[in-house]
């Protein structure tokens, strides 16, 4: 009898095994579920547009190669007012408060080089939170903010990555910009107000400012149209 009982034992917990690991297998493959990256193709991208087209980008493993450009950037100089408005933006508008989070592979072959989320009210009111080879930083999280001119903001420096993740929220006039190395701790590069606009564009942006044309990668793309509570925490 007690034999009996340490067999039916053993089998409840050989499934509630099962059971738990296939929770946790759901919950490990939930970000895939979001990843807008998975449900384009280059002839139908699901609602998605280009500004200034690639000549050629690839999807494929549910993940976008964007053959960037050289001479390609967003940047509204503050020194002498130049407007370079070149780089590769692949875009949906979007109503109302959102997060949208990237996972960015860039190649940093060249000075500037960067992957990034922009966000576009119009062709001067912009805010671009990028993974970039700085001139001054090397590899860091880096954001742009334009009302008219830019200002150019060099953050953490994370030399050690080639992958980060990148993090942007609206939440009415305010949008706070985070950066992870790992998909679930981030940490905020900054906090900026733009003037009203309830549609906004939103979306991944290539570049190659000074440099060559190279390839740059996108592993993850999701657009949620939600608030946050505590935009410093992104919660």
């Amino acid at each position: 009898m007690k034999c009996k009982t340490i067999l039916q034992f053993g089998v409840v917990c050989f499934f509630l095994l099962l059971f738990d690991q296939e929770i946790i297998g759901q919950q490990m493959n939930a970000p895939d579920d979001k990843n807008l990256l998975a449900q384009i193709k280059k002839e139908d991208l699901k609602g998605f547009l280009w500004m200034n087209p690639p000549k050629e980008f690839d999807l494929k493993d549910d993940q976008l190669q964007v053959l960037t450009s050289g001479n390609t950037d967003f940047f509204i100089d503050p020194e002498n007012n130049k407007s370079t408005a070149s780089a590769h933006f692949l875009y949906k508008e979007i109503k109302g408060d959102f997060i949208t989070t990237l996972q960015v592979k860039p190649n940093f072959k060249d000075q500037w080089n960067a992957c990034a989320i922009l966000m576009m009210s119009n062709e001067t009111h912009w805010i671009k939170l990028a993974f970039e080879n700085s001139d001054a930083t090397g590899k860091s999280i880096v954001t742009v903010v334009t009302r008219g001119v830019s200002d150019d903001a060099n953050g953490a420096v994370v030399n050690e990555f080639e992958t980060v993740w990148l993090k942007m929220i609206r939440k009415g006039n305010l949008f706070a910009m985070h950066w992870s190395p790992d998909g679930k701790n981030y940490y905020m590069a900054r906090l900026a107000a733009m003037p009203g606009s309830e549609t906004v564009k939103i979306g991944l942006e290539a570049q190659s400012p000074i440099g060559t044309e190279v390839i740059h990668e996108f592993k993850f793309l999701s657009i949620e149209q939600k608030t946050v509570e505590d935009l410093r925490k992104g919660i």
